[in-house]
């Protein structure tokens, strides 16, 4: 909880500042640049969160069971990459506004995107 806090209080700094300092001409080009630099900030705190609860996953503890220390570490990258990757689809605007602005709504956010998309993440990864 404190590493998505740590990551993404960043992303408050960034959109606070683009708020204060105006973009006069390039309100198109610094919202296009604010979003994928919250969307940066929002995957890196889900793959962080998504190592917690992949532990927790009743599928990953039993196909895990079978493998190697460095089979698991190497299925948990990609299956945290594989949740990271699915946060850009799930996410809103909205969400990262309102994310920036609170960190409650930032652990629930990472929470609910990793809920959403870890099942699918690990069955994708353990089929290939």
């Amino acid at each position: 909880m404190k590493k998505l806090a740590a990551v993404l209080a960043p992303l408050t700094l960034v959109l606070s500042a683009c708020a204060a300092t105006g973009t006069t001409g390039t309100g198109t080009s610094a919202a296009t640049t604010t979003n994928s630099l919250a969307m940066m900030a929002v995957k890196v705190g889900v793959q962080a969160k998504c190592v917690t609860e992949l532990n927790n996953n009743t599928y990953w503890k039993t196909a895990s069971k079978v493998l190697t220390e460095t089979q698991k570490s190497e299925l948990q990258t990609e299956v945290c990459s594989c949740v990271g990757e699915k946060a850009t689809t799930s996410v809103t605007a909205t969400d990262l506004v309102v994310a920036a602005m609170d960190k409650t709504s930032q652990a629930n956010l990472a929470a609910k995107i990793v809920t959403n998309t870890l099942n699918a993440c690990v069955v994708e990864t353990l089929k290939n």
